[in-house]
């Protein structure tokens, strides 16, 4: 028994499964353009699984999109940062290796960001309209004093617009 246990742990150092052994190749390609999280995700490994292999294998993972050894631009705007190839070189790397599911969760979470976008949309035009409203409700019952001291004031609203 004792035997058996110590020849196990031979074959099996870091005590995960035998298919695990298998995506650490997979997980040092991954590693160049994703950070450990995305790696998780994809080939959907434990987040304390993946942290020994890391620490067995010695991997590092991407802590940014920029080429190992350079380091952010942070004085400017993002737009700016990156030239149009560096860019372009940047999004190959991440296309190579997006599969079919990855293209479709983007579809899903851009159609979800698009839906909730155009219910804001309509939550802001009704809160406008209903402000409206109330503003006109208000104007309404005013007295003729009032109603000329408003005039008033929009008349020297505009006048300083206008300058």
């Amino acid at each position: 028994m004792i035997n058996e246990k110590k020849n196990s742990q031979i074959k099996n150092p870091l005590n995960i499964r035998q298919s695990t052994y298998d995506l650490i190749p997979k997980i040092k390609e991954l590693a160049k353009t994703m950070s450990q999280k995305e790696v998780g995700k994809k080939l959907k490994i434990n987040k304390k699984t993946l942290k020994k292999i890391k620490d067995a294998e010695n991997i590092n993972f991407r802590t940014s999109y920029l080429p190992f050894g350079v380091t952010a631009k942070k004085s400017i705007p993002y737009s700016e940062r990156y030239t149009a190839k560096e860019k372009s070189e940047m999004y190959q790397k991440r296309r190579e290796n997006e599969t079919e599911e990855d293209k479709i969760d983007k579809r899903e979470r851009d159609k979800k960001y698009y839906q909730e976008l155009k219910k804001d949309k309509k939550r802001f035009e009704i809160k406008k309209q209903r402000d409206r409203k109330s503003a006109i409700e208000r104007w309404r019952n005013l007295s003729e004093k009032d109603w000329e001291i408003k005039k008033q004031r929009d008349r020297g609203y505009q006048a300083k617009r206008i300058e």
